[in-house]
């Protein structure tokens, strides 16, 4: 994805949305680089990741990743979702494609259409070596705030 322009304001809210999810600082994510519709993060491999020793990284963190990249990039388009509330998954899909390893696994999200209400986005997980290892993609919808009655 060499096409994509960093945005440092949007990088700068994505770091911030690293330091403050708690999904994101459980797993480690690093939030690398962002612009209008797009992120790039990435996840060390930790031992608690696999199924066992020697095993590659789980497909649900993996999925979870992609999930992360998308509703990551669905914030970068919405102020109001960018700490990830605001926001919410209505359906994803991933083909696996090869096995991450060792070192960290690099994810990138990116918008492919969105609407008032919902978005769709793709991400592609990726090992260190560049080895493409899933990609997926997920649809979000975008919450309305509550109005007291």
């Amino acid at each position: 994805m060499d096409d994509r322009i960093e945005v440092p304001e949007l990088t700068e809210r994505l770091q911030e949305r690293a330091r403050t999810s708690n999904l994101w600082r459980t797993l480690g994510i690093e939030a690398i680089a962002a612009g209008d519709g797009w992120v790039r993060l990435r996840m060390p491999v930790r031992d608690a990741y696999r199924n066992g020793e020697g095993a590659p990284l789980h497909g649900g963190i993996i999925y979870t990743l992609i999930d992360a990249a998308v509703g990551g990039a669905v914030a970068t388009v919405n102020d109001a979702n960018a700490g990830g509330v605001g926001q919410t998954t209505l359906d994803g899909n991933i083909s696996y494609l090869a096995a991450v390893r060792d070192g960290a696994a690099i994810v990138e999200g990116y918008l492919l259409k969105r609407g008032g209400t919902i978005c769709y986005g793709e991400a592609q997980v990726r090992d260190e070596a560049g080895t493409l290892a899933a990609v997926g993609r997920v649809t979000y919808m975008i919450l309305r705030p509550r109005t007291s009655s």
